[in-house]
C-alpha cells in the first residue's frame, strides 16, 4: 500500500520525506496560484456570483501572497532564492563558521562542563543498570528484551573490534607508564611489605624457598661431585673428592632444613622427650645419695628462631624502612629498575597482548548464554553487583568521577573538534544536512502559511465588506 501511495512522488524523484514534503507545499502554491487565474478568467461570464468570486478571489490571493512568503524565508535560509543575491538570504551557508561556533559553545556550556555532568549523572545508576544486565537475562519470550541486549552485546563488540589494537595498547600503555613514571614505587613497595613481615606473612614464603634450594641441592648433587672433583689435585682419590662433596652437600640440605619450621616441630618432640626422660631419672634417685644428673642443654634455635631467618626478618625490616627514604640507594635502584621495565619492548607486547585478551574474553562474554563458558563470569558479575551495596555505589562514583575528570580534561578538545569539524565542511554539505534534517518540517510552514493567508485574506476581505 506505501509502495503505491508513494509511486507518484518516484515518478518525479521525490524519494526522500523532505523532498515529497517540499513538493507537497509547491504543489499547493501552484494549486493557489491556477485556482486564482482561473477565477479572474471566467469572474466576468458569471456576474450574478461577483460577491462570492470576491471572497475567493481574497482566499488565493492572500494565499498566494503567504506561500511565497514563507517559501521566500524558507529558501532564504538555505539559498539566495531564485539564486538572486538578496542581503540576509543564504543565512546558513554565509554563517556556517559562525554556526559550529555557536554549537560548540552550546554543548560546552550545557553538555560538557564538568558540574552539569556530575548533576545529570547524579541520579544515573550505572552500577544497577550494569549488574540487571548481566545477571538478569531476557526471559524467552520477551523479545523486546532480548533484541535490546543483543543490539547492545553487538554494539558493544563493533565498538570493540573498530578500535585498532595497537593504538589502544599503546594508549593503555602510555596511560598507566605514564602514571608509573611520575609516581614513585619505592614507598608503595614499603607500604606493601612492612605490614605483610610485622604480621609474619612472609615466613610461608620463606620456607617455600628453603623447600626448593634443598630440592635443588638434592638433584645437583652429581654436578656438585662434578665440581668438587674438578677442583681437587690430581693426586687425591676419587673416594676423597666425593666424600668432601658429599660432606658439603650435607652440611648444607642440615642447614637449610634446620632454618624450616619442620627441624624446629622435631626437636620440640625431641625435646619432650628428653625432659620426660630426665624426670624420670630424678623421680628414681630421689632418696638416694647417687650423683644427680646434669639437666639437659638448651636446644638450639630452629625454624623461625634459627639465626638465619631472624637475620631474613631483620632484612626485610631493613629494607622497608630503605625504601621509604628516597635517597637511599634501595629506593634509588628500584625505581631504576621500574624505568628500564617500562621502557621495556617486553613491557609494550604485554599491553597489546593484554587488550587482544581482554577483547576476546568481552566477545565470549557477550555471546555466551549466561550458564555457559565465560557467560557463568557475566552471571556471577552481575550478580555480585546487584547484591553488594558498597561495590555499586564505587562503581558509581567511579563512573561520576571519570566522566568528570574526561568533561574536564577533554572538554575543551571536543568542543573544538565540534567548531573545526564544522568550519572544515563545504558551505554546500552543511546546507545540505540541516536541509535534510529540518527541511520536511520546514515545509510545512509553507503549507501553513499558504492555509493560513488565505484565511486571513478571506477574513480580511469579509470585514472590509461589512464595513
Amino acid at each position: 500500500m506505501d509502495r503505491i501511495r508513494l509511486e507518484p512522488f518516484r515518478i518525479v524523484g521525490a524519494t526522500t520525506p523532505f523532498h515529497r514534503m517540499r513538493l507537497v507545499a509547491t504543489l499547493l502554491l501552484v494549486a493557489m496560484a491556477v485556482a486564482w487565474a482561473a477565477l479572474i478568467a471566467v469572474r466576468p461570464h458569471y456576474p450574478a456570483y461577483a460577491v462570492q468570486f470576491g471572497y475567493a478571489r481574497a482566499f488565493f490571493e492572500a494565499a498566494m501572497v503567504g506561500g511565497l512568503a514563507d517559501w521566500f524565508a524558507v529558501t532564504a535560509l538555505f539559498r539566495h532564492p531564485l539564486g538572486l543575491p538578496i542581503p540576509h538570504t543564504a543565512i546558513i551557508p554565509s554563517n556556517k563558521d559562525r554556526i559550529g561556533d555557536s554549537l560548540a559553545l552550546f554543548l560546552k556550556d550545557n553538555f560538557l562542563t564538568p558540574a552539569v555532568v556530575a548533576r545529570r549523572l547524579e541520579a544515573f545508576d550505572l552500577a544497577g543498570t550494569l549488574g540487571r544486565w548481566l545477571a538478569a537475562p531476557p526471559a524467552a519470550g520477551d523479545l523486546k528484551a532480548g533484541r535490546l541486549r543483543k543490539a547492545l552485546s553487538q554494539l558493544l563488540l563493533q565498538f570493540a573490534d573498530a578500535l585498532d589494537g595497537p593504538t589502544i595498547a599503546q594508549l593503555i600503555a602510555v596511560t598507566v607508564t605514564d602514571r608509573l613514571r611520575d609516581r614513585p614505587v619505592a614507598p608503595l613497595l614499603a607500604r606493601f611489605l612492612r605490614p605483610l613481615v610485622d604480621a609474619g606473612r612472609h615466613e610461608p614464603l620463606v620456607e617455600a624457598l628453603l623447600a626448593a634450594a634443598m630440592n635443588v641441592v638434592d638433584a645437583r648433587q652429581d654436578d656438585i661431585h662434578a665440581a668438587v672433583a674438578a677442583r681437587a689435585p690430581k693426586y687425591m682419590p676419587g673416594f676423597v673428592d666425593r666424600g668432601y662433596a658429599k660432606a658439603f652437600i650435607d652440611g648444607v640440605q642440615d642447614h637449610l632444613f634446620a632454618m624450616t619450621e619442620e627441624a624446629a616441630e622435631l626437636q620440640r618432640r625431641d625435646k619432650n622427650q628428653i625432659v620426660h626422660a630426665f624426670r624420670e631419672r630424678m623421680a628414681a634417685l630421689e632418696g638416694t645419695t647417687a650423683a644427680l644428673p646434669e639437666p639437659p642443654p638448651p636446644p638450639l634455635p630452629l625454624g623461625r628462631e634459627h639465626p638465619d631467618r631472624v637475620a631474613i626478618t631483620a632484612w626485610l625490616h631493613s629494607l622497608a624502612a630503605d625504601l621509604e627514604d628516597p635517597s637511599s640507594t634501595a629506593a634509588s635502584e628500584v625505581e631504576a629498575s621500574k624505568l628500564e621495565l617500562l621502557d621495556s619492548p617486553a613491557t609494550a607486547a604485554m599491553f597489546e597482548s593484554l587488550w587482544a585478551t581482554l577483547k576476546a574474553m568481552l566477545a565470549e562474554m557477550v555471546e555466551a548464554p549466561p550458564g555457559q563458558g565465560r557467560g557463568r563470569i557475566a552471571l556471577a558479575a552481575g550478580e555480585v553487583i546487584a547484591g553488594n551495596a558498597a561495590l555499586a555505589d564505587a562503581i558509581n562514583t567511579l563512573a561520576r568521577r571519570t566522566a568528570v575528570s574526561v568533561v574536564g580534561s577533554y572538554g575543551d578538545a571536543i568542543v573544538r573538534l565540534v567548531s573545526d569539524t564544522v568550519r572544515g565542511w563545504d558551505a554546500s554539505t552543511v546546507t545540505d544536512k540541516l536541509e535534510t534534517a529540518v527541511g520536511r518540517d520546514l515545509q510545512y510552514i509553507r503549507i501553513n502559511g499558504t492555509v493560513i493567508g488565505g484565511l486571513v485574506g478571506l477574513a480580511i476581505h469579509a470585514a472590509g465588506a461589512a464595513v
